[in-house]
């Protein structure tokens, strides 16, 4: 029976010295590889330790278990078989390597008793096998069945055909051994080197085939090695392990925030990112952490209505300029294109599908915020939101005098107040500023007067209520947002309240995960979430039942960016009982109605627009009734709709408006 030696080199004993030689400069490429990574993602910083378990938690819940990767079952399911293969591969083979050059003999051959080596045997035929139909899979599916957003560089196929050589001529090489001294007793815990084997005897060659094809098999699997931190594979560090370990520890939907705006303005500098310094070491790391799998691309709604964005390219934009080395040249239009930047509806598609934890709006609302404070390469009506609100108090611009009159009227018919310092009430109704003026949402409002007056609750509302701030901090202004968190939260704070009711769900997100950034902390309630709490009190019933179908528009910022998919739906079921049916794109794949990110007060002229879109989906799927909880989704999607498809909020519909 040979010896370990013989089972590490046969045939080739006297090319030890020239594996080990290759070996350390390949490993030494690698680290270089892995101190560039470092030093672009850390200009001046150090990475954080903090949060230690939640990180754990994240790293093996996205990087080694791949929660996100299998969204998409299919390609999950072959990317898994890759993912496991491998990990058993090295696993086998790092084990090897300890027991030659330590000298550990728990993998000697000669020790059969334990049945170790067997085990050993077996899972290296398993892993090796599924990794192969795992990259089979994905080269034809590059090759014969690409999606169409899928890009397909020279690596994106080399890559994944030289680790099919090397997996391949390894069960070669495997055979061989098993041939040589080990097909007497492996039996069944071999079966590929026994199959391999058993057609080696007629072949007197063998032993040179053997040395060249463990000539080439060893080369590409130190190149393969030594190259890891340059091409694409580089994923499984930089987004894998670190991207999920370092995962942002603050709600995504907040984005960050600026805290030393006003000492940047006072200097003469601009917030945002306008040069790939300006960016923070997390983003820089999203950039080297991209696979180019697309996903984020072929659900980004901007992407399939015909715009020029495409989330996947705006990361390897960034990533290509910091391949150029140079961190202080202006990367607006050099790299990124403005219009790309416009046409971004912050929906957070692409962030919920990114198997690398990658927040590409985060990116967009930085860049955009440069490009807003210096003036450059912004639409006109991109400014307009923020003269409006200075002059107004809203965006539109419209006379608040409009919204006094309006509330005056509902004041006086229902049970619900102007706010009182000193009073203390069950909820502050915060209504918004679309609410407030927009013919189309001020159903919203009149509903839920009627509701908080039927429950019998003690309600109020603000009477001189400004603008939230989030639709300038999503354009860029965050120098207006931060003095409208202020001015809100010192107003806010005067009065007492159990809760504060938003209608909205951009005011909603923007004062649960983005006011505390500023220190003011409210208990934040959607009104599908009060309404649907009322309804299993038994305080508030539906005022009828409706005999037509109905389906439900899942608004982005509440769904997908929040994760409030339950109540609406009850509320909605509670009219429409087993009518009701669910949209093709719904919860977390819900498509935009295109008014986000601003887009509510502006418009890329370009493709199609978003809310066209969704409205057809309602229309093919034969729904009479497109029920929605936001009230830019209403006027968005409303103004699409046919007559014969109604859009109503969810507390239109309790109170049969």
């Amino acid at each position: 029976m040979a010896s370990v030696g013989i089972e590490h080199f046969l045939y080739v004993d006297d090319l030890e010295i020239l594996v080990y030689i290759c070996l350390s400069l390949a490993v030494i490429i690698f680290l270089y590889g892995l101190y560039r990574g470092y030093r672009r993602w850390f200009i001046d910083e150090a990475p954080p330790i903090d949060n230690f378990g939640a990180r754990l938690v994240n790293l093996l819940r996205y990087g080694l278990l791949q929660a996100k990767v299998f969204y998409k079952f299919f390609i999950g399911t072959l990317h898994g078989m890759v993912f496991i293969g491998f990990i058993v591969l090295l696993i086998g083979t790092l084990l090897r390597a300890l027991e030659y050059d330590i000298f550990i003999r728990f993998l000697d051959s000669r020790i059969l008793v334990s049945g170790v080596y067997l085990v050993f045997k077996l899972s290296m035929n398993i892993g090796g096998a599924i990794a192969i139909i795992g990259l089979s899979g994905l080269v034809i599916r590059r090759l014969v069945f690409k999606p169409k957003y899928l890009p397909n560089m020279t690596e994106d196929i080399i890559i994944p055909l030289l680790l099919l050589y090397i997996l391949i001529t390894g069960f070669f090489l495997d055979g061989v051994s098993t041939w040589a001294y080990r097909r007497d007793w492996i039996g069944p815990y071999d079966p590929i080197g026994m199959f391999i084997s058993v057609s080696l005897d007629k072949y007197p060659w063998i032993v040179s085939l053997y040395r060249v094809v463990w000539l080439t098999h060893m080369s590409l699997a130190i190149f393969m090695v030594a190259y890891i931190p340059y091409t694409k594979l580089f994923h499984m560090i930089s987004g894998g392990i670190l991207n999920t370990f370092f995962a942002r520890d603050y709600h995504p939907s907040a984005f960050r925030s600026v805290p030393n705006i006003d000492e940047i303005v006072e200097q003469g500098g601009y917030p945002g990112a306008g040069r790939l310094s300006d960016f923070t070491w997390k983003e820089r790391m999203d950039y080297d952490a991209c696979i180019k799998c697309a996903r984020c691309t072929e659900n980004c709604p901007a992407t399939l209505t015909g715009k020029v964005l495409s989330p996947m390219n705006i990361i390897l934009d960034l990533r290509r300029a910091m391949d150029d080395g140079d961190f202080t040249r202006d990367i607006i239009p050099s790299y990124i294109d403005p219009e790309a930047l416009w046409s971004c509806v912050t929906c957070g598609a692409c962030v919920y599908q990114c198997p690398m934890l990658i927040h590409h709006v985060e990116s967009i609302i930085d860049m955009r915020r440069y490009l807003f404070g210096v003036g450059e390469h912004v639409p006109d009506e991109v400014l307009e939101p923020s003269y409006n609100i200075m002059r107004y108090g809203n965006p539109m611009g419209n006379d608040p005098m409009d919204r006094k009159s309006f509330l005056d009227e509902l004041v006086n018919k229902f049970e619900v107040v102007y706010a009182e310092e000193g009073v203390e009430y069950d909820y502050l109704y915060w209504i918004g500023c679309q609410s407030s003026y927009d013919p189309n949402a001020r159903g919203i409002v009149e509903a839920m007067f009627k509701l908080f007056s039927e429950a019998g609750v003690k309600a109020a509302v603000l009477r001189d209520e400004g603008c939230c701030g989030e639709p300038v901090r999503r354009i860029g202004d965050e120098l207006l947002f931060k003095d409208l968190v202020s001015s809100n939260g010192e107003k806010l704070s005067k009065y007492k309240f159990k809760y504060l009711v938003v209608n909205c769900p951009h005011g909603y997100n923007v004062f649960k995960h983005e006011y505390p950034l500023f220190g003011y902390n409210f208990n934040v309630l959607h009104h599908t979430q009060l309404i649907n709490k009322f309804i299993e009190e038994g305080k508030i019933n539906p005022a009828k039942k409706f005999d037509v179908s109905v389906t439900f528009h899942d608004p982005c910022y509440l769904g997908r960016w929040n994760g409030v998919f339950e109540e609406p739906r009850s509320i909605v079921r509670s009219v429409a009982g087993n009518l009701f049916r669910e949209m093709p794109r719904s919860r977390e794949r819900s498509f935009c109605c295109g008014g986000g990110g601003g887009h509510l007060f502006f418009e890329i002229k370009r493709g199609e627009r978003i809310s066209k879109v969704r409205v057809e989906e309602a229309i093919n799927m034969n729904a009479r009734i497109l029920a929605v909880a936001c009230p830019f989704c209403k006027i968005m999607l409303g103004s699409e709709a046919p007559q014969e498809l109604l859009v109503r909020d969810v507390s239109e519909l309790i109170t049969g408006d």
